[in-house]
């Protein structure tokens, strides 16, 4: 009973840990063949433009120049090589057209349309904090263009969600995705216009704060109107209050195509004096997750391409958050498997030597009845193996009714450390430059799918097997060394 009840506990302690084990792995995988299937190639460009090998100045507006970048970029080019490159299945390319003026638009409030009401109640500007023009600011986002808005993290990772109408793809021109908050704030639906505009700034500069508040009086360099071609819903909460610029709110993100934003962009350069291509940069997408490293190392064997001046890395930032629980569990299950099976079996050890030794006598009486050594030897592993099999009976059922609860219980403790590790302390009022750092950082929108909730923890035949054959290669290693030195021992010592 004592052997029978060891072999219980270890079954059914490894089976468990099996099992855990295993549903960890697999959604681990999950995870990665869902969101991992993809890498950005992003042209590593210089943030200063001193080096004249790589810049060159341009433009004909004093005080506002404009630089021409020289060196490697992500251009349609290098797009259709990589897409060449066996396993390539997709691909999206990116900008984002910041100080974009939408005219018609009520955003959502944030940091300048504070601004304005303490203007209101002030009487006068609040020029100690730079912020002279709140009413225009307040119209101001970035816009940002995409070839396929499917494949933009925001709507993979169902951040975003489309809920009406179509969304942008490439060769779309002027098409432009809403907030469904936004929409509703404005009486917008699909179909509908938007009207957006790039304001030029060595004319904006001169003019007096009472014209700035004039729209007609606004100088323009290039005005586009957008239809609406689907509207979004934000799915996640995020943190917001008086300082939160308007274009980081996340209902007031906004999406365009590629081509027309393009167009923007260069008929804006034009207006300083030289109509200027955009830096973008291009997300690839792969057939196989499990080929991932092998195809990146083919775009990397591309002939007639510089890559050291070109960044290319896996896309994880999508689930790298819902990934850690699960490592961190992996780990500790493993750990616990080692050291179950490490203690336990030298309980199990000891209850073998206690089991065989209890034996000696009857074993004398065997083998002076003529009973080979063999035959007796057999007869203990087959012992052993009833045991062992009934055990792995009791510990298969007690694991199906035990492991799901173990492991969920398990994870959810792994999601809440990792939960409360990502949390920091709001700051409301910053009061030093590193402040004001960490207060922008409690602004971003989280672009990450959302934990793993739930693992399946279904136990196979196959651990059942393994287990099995662990364990009973254990058991007759210990009854075949402890059967030897039984089988040393003088027949008259055994019968005593």
């Amino acid at each position: 009973m004592l052997l029978f009840l060891t072999l219980t506990v270890i079954t059914s302690g490894l089976l468990i840990g099996m099992v855990v084990w295993k549903g960890s792995r697999d959604e681990m995988k999950e995870l990665q063949m869902t969101y991992g299937n993809s890498f950005k190639v992003t042209a590593i460009i210089p943030k200063t433009a001193e080096d004249k090998r790589l810049w060159e100045e341009t433009g004909d507006q004093p005080g506002y120049p404009q630089y021409r970048y020289k060196g490697s970029k992500v251009d349609d080019e290098l797009i259709r090589r990589i897409r060449e490159v066996e396993g390539v299945t997709a691909y999206c390319k990116e900008y984002t057209l910041l100080s974009t003026y939408l005219p018609e638009i009520d955003l959502i409030d944030g940091l300048h349309t504070y601004m304005e009401k303490e203007e209101e109640k002030n009487g006068g500007p609040l020029d100690d904090l730079g912020l002279t023009t709140p009413w225009l600011n307040k119209k101001i986002v970035g816009l940002q263009g995409c070839t396929d808005s499917t494949l933009l993290p925001y709507f993979r990772s169902n951040t975003l969600e489309l809920i009406e109408g179509d969304p942008i793809r490439k060769g779309d021109k002027y098409q432009i995705l809403i907030s469904d908050q936004v929409a509703k704030d404005n009486q917008l639906e699909v179909g509908d216009q938007i009207r957006a505009a790039r304001l030029y700034y060595p004319a904006l500069d001169k003019m007096s704060r009472e014209d700035k508040r004039k729209e007609e009086k606004l100088p323009i360099t290039v005005e586009s109107c957008f239809t609406i071609a689907g509207i979004f819903h934000v799915n996640i909460g995020q943190y917001i209050n008086e300082w939160t610029v308007e274009e980081d709110i996340a209902n007031n993100f906004m999406f365009i195509d590629i081509d027309s934003l393009a167009e923007m962009y260069k008929a804006d350069g034009a207006k300083y004096g030289e109509a200027l291509d955009p830096l973008y940069t291009a997300s690839f997408f792969v057939d196989d997750p499990a080929r991932l490293d092998e195809i990146i190392t083919a775009v990397k064997g591309i002939p007639g391409i510089n890559w050291s001046d070109y960044d290319i890395r896996v896309e994880t930032s999508l689930f790298e958050s819902a990934l850690q629980p699960l490592e961190s569990m992996n780990s500790l299950v493993t750990f616990l498997i080692v050291f179950l099976l490490a203690v336990c079996l030298l309980f199990l050890i000891l209850v073998l030597r206690i089991w065989i030794g209890a034996r000696k006598k009857e074993i004398g009486i065997l083998i002076s009845l003529g009973e080979t050594k063999g035959r007796i030897l057999g007869q203990m592993f087959l012992e052993g193996g009833i045991l062992l099999f009934a055990s792995l009976i009791l510990a298969a059922g007690i694991t199906a009714w035990s492991a799901e609860r173990i492991g969920n219980g398990l994870l959810d403790q792994m999601n809440y450390r990792e939960e409360k590790a990502s949390q920091t302390d709001l700051i409301e009022e910053p009061t030093s430059m590193e402040e004001v750092e960490i207060m922008n950082e409690q602004f971003q929108l989280k672009n990450e799918v959302d934990p793993v909730e739930k693992l399946p923890c279904r136990l196979e035949v196959s651990e059942i097997m393994v287990g099995g054959v662990l364990l009973y290669a254990i058991l007759g290693l210990v009854v075949w060394l402890e059967s030897g030195k039984i089988f040393r021992t003088s027949l008259n010592e055994l019968t005593r």
